[in-house]
């Protein structure tokens, strides 16, 4: 019953007029309620905020088709939890809300949540993303029943940036594995913005593993990039297994990433050789230039311990698809 009911009945006492009038209200708030449209709510579900509960895809393939609302996974039908072997990186795409929209503050929020929901990975490196908004997603993940421990990369200070939610704003990686020796760093030069890496000591497969997550300048800033590159490979050659998880806005040919390949291997195996003309999988394409490319890496070490067949690319609301590989223990 309405509340709007139950106050005509309240003031009617017994009388059978007010109790016909309050059945008449409620009739007709039902009725205007079934019939309204939701295409003007800004608070109504969106095909893209819906969470989605199908089996994860397998590196390289499709992914999967999205589940109707009502399937949102519960904390009991989450005990199979994460693939402990899986890694990812997503960049969530700052720009995908607005202030002059307050609906899409925390549609964003639902929309970060549902796709770590859907791969679950063990680890996920995040770009683009306040810290505000990173312990929202935590906690959202803990009602699904995923329980993820967090190092922040803040690197930024931005109001703007980060539109209620504070302004600690940077990159940031979720472990359902406890996280340890957690290091955050600001490049020297971040080019048009501050850009750094986040790093910390977590578990993969079973073995323990420092992790890092960054994102490099963007656009045309390549003398940036590269000077980025040069600092973050001084603080990975210290660990002969360390995983490299990021945005680094360049791609695969670009003399840029030299370093980063003279050390590392792309968990797509079609970047393995960039000599050999196989294209690697385009990771992002919704920028000005319309064109797909590759930004977004899962790099591992050349002679580390870890391998990966393959990798899955998986288009969503942002501007750059989430990527995640299954790791093989050499």
């Amino acid at each position: 019953m309405s509340a709007l009911a139950r106050t005509y009945r309240k003031r009617s006492g017994n009388g059978k007029s007010y109790a016909v009038a309050a059945a008449v209200v409620a009739a007709l708030l039902t009725s205007t309620a079934c019939g309204a449209g939701t295409a003007d709510r800004p608070d109504a579900a969106r095909p893209s905020d819906r969470p989605n509960t199908a089996a994860p895809a397998e590196p390289g393939s499709a992914a999967p088709a999205e589940a109707a609302p009502d399937d949102e996974p519960t904390a009991k039908a989450a005990a199979a939890a994460v693939f402990t072997n899986r890694v990812a990186t997503f960049n969530v795409c700052n720009p995908c809300r607005s202030p002059l929209k307050p609906w899409t503050l925390s549609r964003h929020i639902k929309r970060i949540t549902n796709e770590i929901a859907l791969y679950r990975p063990q680890v996920i490196a995040l770009q683009e993303i306040c810290v505000r908004e990173t312990k929202a997603v935590v906690k959202r993940l803990k009602a699904k029943g995923y329980k993820y421990h967090v190092a922040h990369g803040s690197v930024h200070t931005s109001s703007l940036r980060c539109h209620g939610s504070g302004n600690a704003y940077g990159n940031a990686i979720l472990s359902a594995a406890p996280l340890t020796g957690k290091v955050n760093k600001r490049y020297t030069d971040g080019g048009s913005e501050n850009r750094g890496y986040v790093s910390a000591r977590t578990t993969i497969a079973g073995k323990k593993v420092r992790v890092f997550a960054t994102h490099l300048a963007e656009k045309d800033q390549g003398a940036k990039r590269r000077e980025q590159v040069k600092e973050l490979v001084i603080a990975v050659d210290k660990y002969p297994n360390a995983i490299v998880l990021g945005d680094f806005n360049a791609a695969p040919t670009y003399s840029q990433l030299d370093p980063m390949w003279a050390r590392f291997r792309d968990a797509d195996p079609n970047c393995t050789d960039l000599r050999s003309g196989n294209p690697c999988k385009a990771t992002m394409g919704k920028d000005s230039s319309k064109e797909r490319k590759k930004f977004d890496y899962i790099f591992l070490r050349v002679d580390g311990r870890y391998s990966a067949s393959g990798v899955g690319v998986h288009p969503n609301f942002s501007d750059h698809d989430l990527v995640h590989a299954d790791l093989q223990v050499r």
